[in-house]
């Protein structure tokens, strides 16, 4: 009966799991900025990195067949320790170029070079660790099921370690590097020379401590969701600071500093709301950011109080640090998903803020349904009213995101009003921008000349935007649900 021992080859085997989907758990991270978290990002991570693994189960087959060696086996996790030492070096100048070959087949060309050589190597690694352990061919069954076990469990361990400690608590390159020293301690235990070693211990260490070098910008960190830069800008037509909320490679928010006014084109238009809501006594925001909006309207309606939904607790720390959100009575703040909140919250607001939308490369869809929608319509009072931001052209095939959640905003409220924030004369429908959509639950249209009357000087300027053209809508078009929702597709077109 075989009793299964811990020695160099099983812990060799265990941490190959581990290493493997740490790997492809951090891939989402290293992909990100460039390419976003769309199901087009983890579509290519898993099938390349499944694709590796089977080619790396062949060769380790393979090459066990002939004299096999503990030496061979170290070997090969040394050479993937160095294939990790090498993907941090790469890995910026590589997405940049990938970016303009669109988000499909950008991610899967940079999962194939980034990820492909450390997953075929450590793929090899079962297969034939199982052949130096199996001595006689009855045995064969019991070591390779103890042997796989063995992997899997390291898989599994891998993914809750990176997934609650690692990856909220170090930047990618961090962890990269960290995997590449574990395989070189790893081979270091199984046999390699110290002086192999030691050769690649050298620019691991120097390469490692470049990573705790203070970031160039005023501040950066990884989260559990982003990665968060804030920076500093002067205007040069005003000479006024901008202060920049950075996600990923995305702006999300920008401020004045000398006013805390929003500078941002798009919060601007959240001014709007009174026009369609006059009297707004409770609002909600899904999305936070760096609050502009929420804050914007606490000033401008102080009566209100706002709840607002923010899925990242570090990015609500950064808007404290560095966009002078502070504690208000009349400011209450949910770290949870939009759609999680919706599905739970018994409360009736005046007004929702939207603007989980902002983004050309990972959109929440589950917050773009038909049911998302009828939620959040059943969330406001009876005359309630809805904004919403989103990325798109107004026409041709940049448009199908705008058309799809145009036609499912329809589905719900009987009156949606468009303020296309650069493009709102009728010329360059295709070009893509900024819209914000107004969705009322109140059933008597309001005409410009009636807006109008309503407006301060301010908002003259913003009702300027109002759409007063038909909406062009593909007949192949169809309302978004939880079960049919290609937001991830129609993004892809606006790259």
């Amino acid at each position: 009966m075989l009793r299964p021992k811990i020695g160099p080859l099983e812990l060799i085997v265990f941490t190959a799991g581990t290493v493997v989907m740490i790997l492809e758990l951090i891939g989402s991270r290293i992909l990100a900025p460039y390419l976003g978290t769309s199901i087009f990002v983890w579509t290519s991570l898993i099938g390349v990195i499944l694709a590796a693994l089977s080619v790396g189960y062949y060769l380790g087959g393979k090459f066990s067949q002939k004299n096999p060696t503990l030496t061979f086996l170290t070997t090969t996790l040394l050479v993937a320790s160095l294939t990790l030492l090498l993907l941090p070096l790469v890995k910026d100048v590589l997405l940049f170029y990938v970016m303009s070959l669109g988000v499909a087949a950008g991610s899967v060309i940079a999962t194939i070079i980034l990820f492909t050589p450390s997953s075929l190597l450590l793929g090899m690694v079962s297969p034939y660790a199982i052949r130096l352990k199996a001595q006689q061919l009855e045995s064969v069954g019991g070591v390779a099921g103890n042997l796989y076990a063995l992997s899997t469990m390291g898989s599994i361990f891998g993914t809750f370690l990176a997934g609650f400690y690692l990856i909220p608590h170090f930047s990618s390159t961090q962890i990269i590097f960290g995997l590449s020293f574990v395989l070189l301690v790893c081979a270091l235990l199984g046999g390699v020379s110290r002086a192999k070693v030691f050769t690649l211990l050298i620019p691991i260490g120097f390469l490692a401590a470049a990573q705790f070098v203070p970031s160039p910008y005023l501040f950066e960190t990884d989260s559990t969701y982003n990665h968060i830069r804030v920076d500093d800008f002067v205007e040069p037509e005003t000479g006024l600071t901008q202060r920049v909320l950075f996600l990923a490679t995305e702006t999300h928010s920008t401020i004045y500093l000398e006013s805390d006014e929003p500078a941002t084109p798009y919060h601007l238009m959240y001014r709007i709301d009174n026009l369609f809501k006059p009297t707004i006594e409770r609002a909600l925001a899904l999305g936070g950011g760096a609050y502009a909006v929420p804050l914007d309207a606490l000033k401008r309606h102080p009566q209100a109080t706002i709840t607002v939904v923010e899925i990242d607790p570090a990015v609500t720390d950064t808007a404290r640090r560095y966009f002078k959100l502070r504690d208000d009575k009349r400011l209450t703040i949910h770290h949870q998903d939009g759609r999680v909140f919706l599905n739970t919250d018994q409360n009736r607001y005046d007004i929702i803020y939207g603007d989980a939308f902002s983004s050309f490369y990972s959109i929440p869809f589950q917050l773009t349904t038909r049911e998302a929608v009828q939620l959040m319509s059943d969330r406001l009072t009876d005359d309630g009213v809805l904004i919403l931001n989103l990325i798109s052209s107004l026409d041709g095939e940049t448009s199908l995101f705008f058309q799809s959640e145009y036609l499912t905003l329809q589905s719900v409220f009987p009156q949606i009003y468009l303020f296309p924030i650069h493009y709102y004369d009728g010329s360059k429908t295709n070009q893509v921008q900024n819209i914000i959509m107004v969705a009322s639950k109140d059933k008597t249209r309001l005409t410009e000349a009636q807006l109008r009357a309503r407006a301060s000087v301010e908002q003259q300027a913003l009702l300027d935007h109002l759409w007063k053209n038909d909406v062009n809508l593909d007949p192949k078009i169809k309302v978004l649900t939880d079960e049919w929702a290609p937001v991830d597709y129609y993004i892809s077109k606006l790259l």
